[in-house]
């Protein structure tokens, strides 16, 4: 550890939360993180926006020492990572630097707007925003040099647009990211390790690159690009983190301004899946307050089936998982985030038809809410009452769903007959003729996943008699 007040060395320092295998917590430096990657078991930040912003950060730092992977014929790790492989990180220390003179870790001396140091985690309160169940006070609370350094991880994939002339990052408005997972860090990290090309200059060695809009933007350039220009102040002073309650050194105050326009309609994130039909348009999360009508379902299938159309999440010979974390925003206004985590079968198991049976599966649920009353509001609050649970359970067993689509989605959908039988109940009550019809209408009420060519069929079949 550091001896000097004024310097926070990332490499050294303890800041990375990690569950262990043995199922107890702590916090490491990279070096330990990449040392004893095979026995951490995944990284325990609270924050889902952290989990993917520390662990592409590991990744790049993977990639920056080590290159490109191997090739199939070499051997790879397979319990814990050689330690020749980041003899770089010692011989470029001072890089890690959080704190002191520069360089300093993802920050640059000549950015000018004063601000708090809590604007790099969306979830404090600053300036005008909400307060809610959270209190704090600009200029006053402040940030753990650990939880600076979790913020500035934070900064090339969650940053929104506002003012005075703020923008995002390459991104643009945060994308659903998706990574995949293993049942150690090592595994996660090596799972995610894929040949990528020219790999480029990362932000911790030169903070302030930004390619050309119509230049292809190398792997590291573009998962380590800045979307601000920091610069903490001073070196701390004594108090309690307002994030994560650690007493000691806090630091109140930054520097931050705007990198400039970075989006890049050639930037090809590797943990992003685009829209089939508008290349270089990201999958984002919904603002479920939208239209000034609260939800509480989000819509796992269509995001699921944008992994799965992607291509580039499930392995082509074994099964994986996968986390999805999606961080809401309208503008300038951070309203959630959220994760969720996927069983994907092998590649090559996977039929061209999963995707389909995906977005069937998504616009059958939306269907629901006409379908169990004439109001909408009824409709809208039923259905999110009860498709949260079922919704829950049926995206458990996604490996049956995309291996064996006809089967498991008529299963599936036979699970919502217990819940609309109670809603029924509820929706209809009395013992009139029309009251009985209609729960019984409302009972049978379920997503029809049948193929468009069989709902077609049975129409022409009702026609003809």
């Amino acid at each position: 550890m550091s001896d000097r007040r004024d310097n926070y060395n990332l490499l050294e320092e303890a800041w990375i939360p990690v569950l262990w295998a043995d199922g107890k917590f702590s916090r490491v430096g990279i070096r330990e993180a990449l040392a004893e990657a095979g026995r951490i078991r995944q990284l325990a930040a609270s924050n889902p926006m952290d989990r993917v912003a520390v662990l592409r950060f590991l990744l790049a730092l993977l990639y920056w020492c080590k290159g490109n992977p191997p090739d199939a014929a070499v051997a790879v790790p397979v319990r814990a990572f050689p330690p020749g492989w980041f003899t770089r990180l010692d011989e470029n220390k001072e890089l890690f630097d959080l704190l002191g003179s520069e360089p300093r870790f993802y920050q640059d001396a000549a950015a000018k707007r004063s601000r708090t140091s809590t604007d790099l985690l969306q979830e404090i309160p600053s300036g005008n925003n909400f307060w809610h169940f959270r209190h704090s006070t600009d200029g006053i609370d402040g940030l753990c040099p650990a939880c600076c350094a979790l913020g500035l991880l934070r900064l090339p994939m969650f940053s929104v647009s506002g003012t005075p002339n703020l923008l995002a990052g390459i991104n643009g408005p945060p994308p659903v990211y998706a990574v995949r997972i293993g049942r150690s860090l090592l595994e996660t990290l090596l799972a995610n390790w894929t040949g990528k090309g020219p790999l480029g200059t990362p932000a911790w060695v030169k903070p302030n690159e930004a390619p050309a809009s119509g230049k292809k933007v190398p792997l590291l350039t573009g998962m380590t690009m800045l979307s601000r220009r920091v610069w903490l102040h001073g070196s701390g002073e004594p108090g309690t983190c307002i994030a994560c309650g650690h007493s000691g050194l806090v630091i109140c105050n930054c520097e931050s301004q705007t990198a400039g326009r970075q989006e890049n309609e050639l930037w090809d994130d590797p943990h992003v899946a685009y829209d089939d039909d508008t290349p270089g348009k990201a999958e984002r999360a919904a603002d479920l307050t939208a239209a000034g009508r609260f939800r509480m379902d989000r819509p796992w299938p269509y995001l699921l089936a944008s992994i799965v159309g992607s291509g580039k999440f499930a392995l082509p010979d074994r099964p994986s998982r996968v986390l999805v974390v999606g961080f809401a925003t309208n503008k300038a206004k951070n309203i959630d985030v959220w994760e969720r985590v996927f069983e994907l079968p092998a590649g090559s198991r996977i039929p061209d038809t999963a995707k389909a049976a995906l977005e069937r599966w998504h616009s059958e649920g939306r269907r629901l809410e006409g379908r169990l009353s004439r109001a909408k509001c009824v409709g809208a609050a039923v259905s999110a009452s009860v498709r949260p649970t079922l919704e829950t359970e049926v995206s458990s067993r996604t490996v049956d769903l995309l291996t064996d689509s006809e089967n498991a989605w008529e299963s599936a959908a036979m699970g919502y007959r217990p819940m609309m039988q109670a809603v029924a109940r509820s929706l209809s009550p009395g013992s009139t003729v029309e009251a009985v019809v209609r729960r019984r209408q409302i009972g049978w009420t379920i997503p029809d996943v049948r193929p468009q060519q069989a709902k077609e069929g049975k129409r022409a079949r009702k026609g003809k008699a």
